[in-house]
């Protein structure tokens, strides 16, 4: 069973009893915080109905409740993730879209790389439309040792 707790990252902790395995896995919480200042409208009347799009490694992980006619919105949503490799390689994007009737709209996209940002916590993701600067969302990714029982 050693190979199965070095392949999950798990630890092994003695005890003056004899030794208890103790296997952990990392799992990442994505939490988006907020769309901002979203200057792009795809609408000809009013504001736009934005939620994201939320993808790891161009694998979709979820998407956000759309919220009415705003250009600016608290989300504060979750998305859970295991990663079969290091957490840290994962890559994130996320496309802002306009709900609408019809087929809905791509406002903007960004992306993030882990692997490249020291921190994790309350980044902002720029969004961009044909290589303009269109707004951001606010975002918060952890990194964290789960149990496996």
């Amino acid at each position: 069973s050693s190979g199965i707790n070095a392949e999950y990252g798990g630890r092994r902790r003695g005890s003056s009893e004899g030794t208890l395995a103790v296997e952990t896995t990392k799992i990442m919480e994505v939490y988006v915080h907020s769309i901002n200042n979203i200057t792009r409208s795809t609408d000809a009347i009013g504001k736009i109905d934005p939620y994201v799009i939320v993808y790891a490694n161009e694998q979709v992980i979820g998407k956000t409740k759309p919220v009415d006619n705003a250009t600016s919105a608290v989300v504060n949503e979750l998305f859970v993730i295991k990663s079969k490799g290091d957490p840290r390689s994962v890559k994130f994007r996320f496309d802002l879209m306009d709900e609408d009737i019809g087929d809905d709209d791509e406002v903007g996209a960004g992306a993030f790389n882990p692997a490249t940002e020291e921190s994790l916590d309350n980044q902002i993701v720029h969004l961009k439309y044909k290589g303009k600067d269109i707004g951001s969302i606010s975002i918060t990714i952890k990194i964290k040792d789960i149990l496996l029982i």
